[in-house]
């Protein structure tokens, strides 16, 4: 650990330390000291300072020091940017050595939980409902304390609205600006933060690439975190006409993510696999599935299983979709496995049609399966370190500069612990290598 530590560059932040008793700590010091706390589950400063007084380890990395809970929070909370410099320059040397596989990228996303109160947490919808009824009432009807509290209310929540437009999600949380609801896995709906990373190599996942959103899905986030991954393998040392592969889940399939993978097609491969099939029909069986309708791209006209034009389209401005309506449903024999309605509605977004079957007809190559099917072993073993081997659950912070500095010091532990059993492992090949066979005798 300490000899990792020793090659970062932390020239810029140890500027800021001086000989005359202000920041007496070594700032290589912390950082070692950080890492390795993270990589056995001490994540909050308060822990970290009372483990000090007792772990041997700890304190031969400290220095021998019991430092002061003011003193590591100060230095995490400052450092978000030297956490994310060290997290590119282990990406450095994992390509220096050939470690990384640029086509051997998968990328998945992890929730987190947020330091935050679900009192703090203030959704879209609901205050476009308490804006209606608000504005409905009648002010003049009411008693003197309610016409009172009345222009309070109304402002609330058309603030509410306004901060969930301009951010472009479901809902925020007021006391942590990066926080939105999510739903956790058999854990209910809590304030949480995304974290998508992108990882290389089937046998090394190391992190590449790393993006921290308060989305509540995957959609959108393809493109942000592979412009981020060319940025730092382009840094390394990987030249930018090198063309990357990235397999994704079907979380990625979305117009947003799949206009992406059309449109930088020359520098970057995308794998996705096709989501489920929705709606209300989707799932039950004896239905006919979408793919039994006939889209014309050419004229923009949808033909029924029953070979019939559909009727349209009729322009549907909110979903930005166009709408067909079936001809003879009534009298129509396949009617009781096409549609519980008296007439059957198709709706039909052609660009995204379009983008679809070009991923489909990607996914169908042979070389195709075969990687896809390495994505798991990939980018899921990372969030595996994060929360079980390290127990990172949760954020202990609501800041933004310390809500990345948290996320980007677990990832760089989780780098600096693959090249340490990288190490490792070739000490133990050399050591047990069998030696060469003795020179065979010459008959004298």
């Amino acid at each position: 650990m300490q000899r990792v530590v020793e090659r970062f560059e932390l020239t810029q932040v140890e500027a800021h330390f001086s000989a005359l008793g202000q920041n007496g700590f070594a700032p290589r010091q912390l950082l070692g000291l950080w890492l390795y706390a993270s990589l056995i589950g001490l994540h909050q400063g308060t822990r970290l300072a009372r483990a000090l007084q007792t772990d041997c380890a700890l304190r031969w990395l400290s220095g021998g020091h019991c430092i002061s809970v003011a003193v590591l929070n100060r230095f995490r909370a400052q450092n978000a940017a030297l956490f994310l410099a060290a997290l590119e320059q282990t990406v450095r040397w994992a390509v220096e050595e050939g470690l990384v596989r640029t086509q051997e990228l998968g990328i998945d996303s992890v929730r987190l939980r947020a330091h935050a109160s679900r009192s703090q947490v203030r959704v879209h919808a609901q205050s476009l409902r308490r804006l209606k009824h608000l504005r409905a009432l009648d002010v003049d009807a009411l008693d003197a304390s309610a016409r009172q509290q009345h222009p309070r209310r109304v402002r609330k929540h058309q603030e509410v609205v306004r901060l969930c437009e301009q951010q472009g999600q479901a809902s925020v949380v007021l006391s942590n600006p990066r926080a939105a609801l999510m739903q956790f896995p058999g854990n209910g709906v809590h304030p949480g933060h995304r974290l998508t990373v992108v990882a290389s190599g089937v046998t090394q996942r190391l992190v590449v690439g790393v993006l921290v959103t308060a989305s509540g899905n995957d959609k959108g986030q393809l493109e942000g975190a592979m412009q981020q991954t060319r940025r730092v393998l382009h840094a390394a040392g990987v030249p930018l006409p090198v063309r990357l592969q990235v397999a994704g889940d079907s979380g990625y399939w979305s117009e947003e993510d799949l206009r992406f993978a059309a449109q930088h097609h020359a520098w970057v491969d995308v794998l996705l696999n096709p989501g489920p099939a929705t709606g209300p029909l989707a799932n039950k069986p004896g239905m006919l599935p979408r793919e039994a309708f006939e889209l014309q791209h050419a004229s923009r006209a949808v033909v029924c299983p029953a070979g019939r034009p559909m009727r349209g389209p009729v322009r549907n401005r909110f979903d930005r979709c166009d709408v067909y309506f079936g001809e003879g449903c009534p009298t129509c024999p396949s009617r009781p496995r096409c549609t519980q309605a008296r007439r059957r509605t198709f709706t039909v977004r052609w660009e995204y049609e379009s983008l679809l079957e070009a991923m489909r007809t990607r996914m169908r190559q042979p070389d195709a399966k075969a990687r896809y099917r390495q994505r798991m072993a990939t980018v899921e073993p990372v969030f595996a370190s994060l929360q079980h081997d390290m127990g990172f659950h949760r954020l202990s912070s609501r800041h933004p500069p310390t809500i990345d500095a948290e996320v980007f010091l677990k990832l760089l532990a989780h780098n600096v612990s693959r090249l340490l059993s990288r190490s490792r492992l070739f000490c133990v090949f050399v050591l047990f290598e069998a030696p060469a066979p003795p020179p065979a005798s010459r008959p004298g």
